[in-house]
């Protein structure tokens, strides 16, 4: 990850995916299983493709789409100075189209569960032959505990396999699969089967909201001069305050979706019911560490 460190992986049993070209840093192999997890599970709860773009362990966008090429497409305009050297994961099968696509794009790598005749050689000309291509195992099943080591002490906890609410709204259960996978704290704003604005990795909340309408105010501001409306926001855990909800306001939000459970949530639901915006608490938390 670091100039000075050096770093040693390999697999615990059988190994999640096969290394078609390049060679992973430690970094790359994080980005590659987060985003690989993101769209192997939106692909299972939608039934169509899906796509993220990784940057440091968080997506700067994920979509869905009728093929790969344009759920990738997708997932790449909700931030796209942000994907700039992004890791990509896509849940199938890459074809010749996305291949010529990720040719022209500044990418780190990919991960995929499988590549159509003539498209590794393609990718793996990238940055004069580095670029990093992973195959996935689409039918590997990870251990159901994960474990990490630091500083002397070994954490071990349970992996994060919660089935999701299935009453929610394609959007707003498309963001808590991207929240899922996203570097707490996390805001994700969601519309019409794509992330418009992540905000991830602060420690305020409302930062996070802030972040990630900012970031969706921009993504409008290339199409249209109208207000944006109709978005549907995820948070990871409880909002605690009700200037998410202003925030969350200001940037288009009708739909919100969080765990609850906070000693301000009714203060919380009475704003959303203020601002015309449909709340859910979820009772479920989807912090990622």
């Amino acid at each position: 990850m670091n100039p000075h460190q050096s770093a040693v992986m390999e697999p615990v049993g059988r190994a999640p995916f096969a290394v078609v070209a390049g060679a992973p840093s430690y970094i790359n192999v994080l980005d590659a299983l987060t985003g690989w997890q993101l769209v192997r599970e939106a692909a299972k709860a939608f039934g169509t493709p899906s796509a993220a773009s990784y940057k440091h362990v968080s997506p700067a966008g994920a979509a869905l789409g009728g093929s790969v090429v344009e759920a990738y497409t997708r997932a790449r305009d909700a931030d796209p100075k942000s994907s700039y050297g992004d890791f990509v994961a896509v849940s199938h099968p890459v074809d010749a189209e996305l291949a010529a696509l990720l040719k022209r794009v500044v990418s780190d790598g990919i991960i995929a569960p499988g590549y159509d005749e003539g498209v590794v050689e393609v990718l793996a000309a990238k940055k004069r032959g580095t670029y990093l291509v992973l195959e996935a195992d689409p039918d590997f099943e990870p251990p159901a505990e994960e474990v990490r080591e630091i500083y002397g002490m070994r954490l071990t906890q349970q992996r994060d396999d919660l089935p999701l609410p299935a009453d929610l709204s394609d959007d707003l259960k498309l963001g808590m699969i991207v929240a899922r996978y996203t570097q707490s704290n996390t805001v994700v704003l969601v519309k019409d089967g794509m992330t418009i604005g992540v905000g991830a990795g602060q420690q305020s909340r409302v930062d996070c909201t802030r972040l990630a309408g900012e970031k969706a105010a921009l993504w409008w501001s290339r199409r249209s001069s109208e207000p944006l409306t109709g978005v549907s926001m995820v948070s990871d855990g409880a909002l605690p305050f009700a200037d998410n909800v202003e925030e969350a306001h200001r940037y288009g939000v009708t739909h919100i979706a969080e765990p609850g459970g906070s000693i301000r949530s009714a203060e919380v639901a009475a704003a959303c019911a203020e601002y015309g915006i449909s709340w859910r608490a979820t009772g479920v938390r989807l912090f990622r560490h």
